[in-house]
Parts: structure tokens; sequence; C-alpha cells
């Protein structure tokens, strides 16, 4: 104050940090917030975190920066739509989404098949409803918060991805749909609930479940740029995922094999823990054709002699618990994709 005139405040000072004075500076304060998020994302991006703690920091380091001035600083749709499309491209640039993928399935729950990021709408309208929950409480005795509510300003949110159903589009919900109806969903995603995978691990994977690859088949019955759909091994059907994980004739006797082998393999070592028996200490050791104690005895690829002819009479594991009387038969084989 000067000779008792107020002076002003052009270059403004912080309350809550956030930066106040005459001068309207709410772009400024809107840009340096989407600034510093971007920068909290960037870090997160960089780290050797596994997925499930690379999000959880995602929600807890970077989101707080959008959250933190809200009822604040007013945000104009570009805006919102702005700050909505960045962490995806910075997610794409870092290999954790796939550009062709569905961005819904980021925000579903892990148990659900998702990996459970909160969009950047999340902690925005958290705490707009909780602003507006604040105001409808205290209407009744502050005449000014009265006014308020009368007048009906309202905030108006911009609609996130989390209010879309992505199962509703038919090639993304096409996998989701075939596996709800014969599996159990929790032992289905069970590899995302653990999250002890690298992201752009989990990434490949999803993009493999939904089919987002940039196959022959898609590319003449989507995209419309090829005529010739089939696969340039066998020549036989449409080169589809599900044919290049488990239908193409020219894979059957190796890439097929191997994969056969080592999924056997994890399965049969699991067993040999279970049952405290020796086991291979590496993955790309075979595991021989009989392994017993007293407690089990465990067969792999093993031909079982059967009074009728039968096809299948070599399982890849054959598990005999000698405490709790029970013989158990293991198949590996792949679960059948539908095609587009």
């Amino acid at each position: 104050m000067l000779n008792g005139i107020i002076k002003d405040l052009e270059e403004g000072y912080k309350y809550i940090g956030i930066k106040q004075s005459n001068i309207n500076q709410k772009v400024e304060l809107r840009h340096k917030a989407i600034t510093e998020y971007k920068k909290r994302l960037r870090q997160v991006l960089q780290s050797q975190l596994n997925a499930r703690n690379q999000v959880m920091a995602i929600d807890t380091f970077a989101l707080p920066v959008i959250k933190y001035p809200v009822g604040i600083i007013k945000r104009t749709e570009e805006a919102i739509k702005g700050t909505y499309i960045a962490p995806r491209k910075l997610l794409t640039m870092h290999g954790e989404l796939h550009p062709e993928s569905y961005i819904t399935r980021w925000y579903l729950n892990r148990k659900d098949g998702g990996r459970e990021l909160k969009s950047v709408q999340h902690p925005v309208k958290e705490e707009e409803q909780s602003i507006k929950a604040y105001i409808a409480s205290m209407a009744t005795s502050d005449k000014l918060l009265a006014e308020f509510q009368s007048a009906a300003l309202t905030m108006e949110l911009f609609p996130d991805d989390e209010e879309i159903d992505g199962h509703m589009k038919p090639l993304h919900s096409a996998y989701h749909r075939q596996i709800s109806n014969d599996s159990d969903l929790y032992q289905t995603f069970m590899w995302l609930n653990k999250g002890n995978l690298m992201t752009n691990t989990e990434t490949l994977l999803m993009a493999a479940q939904k089919r987002v690859f940039l196959t022959k088949q898609v590319q003449t019955k989507i995209y419309h740029t090829r005529d010739d759909r089939r696969c340039r091994l066998c020549k036989d059907a449409p080169k589809t995922l599900q044919h290049i994980v488990n239908g193409c004739k020219q894979l059957a006797g190796s890439t097929y094999t191997k994969w056969h082998i080592h999924v056997a393999g994890v399965v049969y070592r699991s067993l040999c823990d279970a049952y405290g028996l020796n086991k291979p200490q590496h993955w790309w050791e075979a595991p021989g054709k009989v392994n017993e104690n007293d407690c089990a005895k465990i067969l792999s690829n093993l031909y079982i002699r059967t009074n009728k002819h039968v096809l299948a009479d070599l399982p890849d594991i054959v598990v005999v618990d000698n405490e709790n009387k029970r013989d158990t038969i293991i198949y590996i084989y792949p679960y059948p994709m539908t095609t587009i």
C-alpha cells in the first residue's frame, strides 16, 4: 500500500502453490500444469519399473499435478482434449501402447484384462464431484454458495475412455467374447494381476489378443490395401493371427514344436516343485522321460499303452500321485482364436 492506494500486483504472488495476480494467468497456469505432467510421465516411462508398478507411479506421481488446480483454473474443451491426447502419444512413443490397439483396455481393471491406468480425466472428475458435494452441503448455511447453486453453474466434464464400453467394438471385443463363455477370467488374466512383466511385453501380448497386428487378412478385409490374403508359406489359408500362431502347415514341424516344448517345460517344472522332484536347471533343458520319488511319478512325452487303440496316446505329461491315489493326464494345446 502506497499513500492509501494498493499497488497493482502485476508480478503476482503464490497462494497454496497457485500464482495470483490482477492479470489473468489461467492460460499460463494451465500450460504449466500440463508441462509438468508430461515431464513426470516421461520420467516414469523411462524408468525400469515393471508394468504394474509403472502404472501405479503414473497414478500417484504424475496425475496429481493435473488434479491439484481443479476448481481454480477454468478448463476449456480444447485444453481438456490436449491433456487427454498427450499421454497417448507419450505411451506410444515409449512402446507402452500399440498404435492400433484400443485405448479403453488401459483403463479396465487388471482382473478384467486391462492395465488399471487412471485417465487424465479421472482425478479431475473426482475433484469436481467433491467440490459440487461441498457446495451442496454448505448451500443451506451460506448465501453465496446458495446463489451459486441456484444459478446452476455446473462444470461440464469432457467424456473420457472410462465411460466408453470397449467391448462394443467388433474387432477389439472378439477375444473377450470368445473367452467369457467357457473360460475362468480370473485365471485367464492372472498374468496381468501379478504385473511382474515389463510394460512393452504386456503391450505386445495385449495387442496379440486384440489381433491388431497388420496381417494380410487385416490389410485385405479392413484396410483394402491388398488383394491376396493367403499365407506366403503354405498358400492354403488366409494369413490371420490365428493361422500364424497355430494353423500353418509349414510351421507345424519346427516353430510350433518348439513353442509346445517350452510351454510343457514350464508346467513340468512347476509340478516338480509341487511334488519335491528334481527338475532341469535351465528352461532349455529337456526333462527326463520318468521322474519319481515316494510321493509321485511324472512321465514326460511317453507313450501310454491302452486296451483299445486311441489317437491321443502320447500325452505331454502324466502325473501319478501316490499319496492321493490319483492320476492326471495333461495335454498342452493352443487355444483356438476366431478369425475376423
